[in-house]
């Protein structure tokens, strides 16, 4: 299925932040929170490399629909008991991306030098 890998990310994510406030774990780790959005967004990252073959003329779109994305799931959370709009959430979120997309340019990169 075309673009699989994308929309199971995008689903778990949008699962993920569904989650009300009160029964997300109590992690006690300063920034803890920074670092789930950074691995969030990083492998929704790289599932877009993956499934759109991302060249570097598409680079961009993909930072752009991520950040966009980022965008509505901070906006969403506003809804949900105990959960807040965060920028710092959405700077994660874009750091997240561009690892993402490095990581995933470059283990596509190394697949296909060892198919070769």
């Amino acid at each position: 299925m075309k673009y699989l890998y994308t929309l199971l990310v995008s689903l778990l994510i949008i699962i993920a932040v569904l989650i009300p406030g009160p029964h997300l774990p109590d992690v006690n780790i300063v920034g803890f929170d920074k670092v789930v959005h950074i691995g969030m967004f990083g492998a929704w990252a790289m599932a877009v490399y993956y499934d759109f073959s991302i060249r570097s003329t598409r680079y961009l779109w993909a930072m752009v629909a991520g950040l966009a994305f980022s965008l509505f799931t901070e906006i969403v959370q506003i809804f949900i008991e105990g959960r807040t709009f965060d920028w710092s959430d959405m700077v994660a979120d874009a750091i997240g991306l561009i690892l993402g997309l490095t990581i995933g340019a470059w283990m596509l990169r190394k697949l296909f030098r060892l198919k070769d």
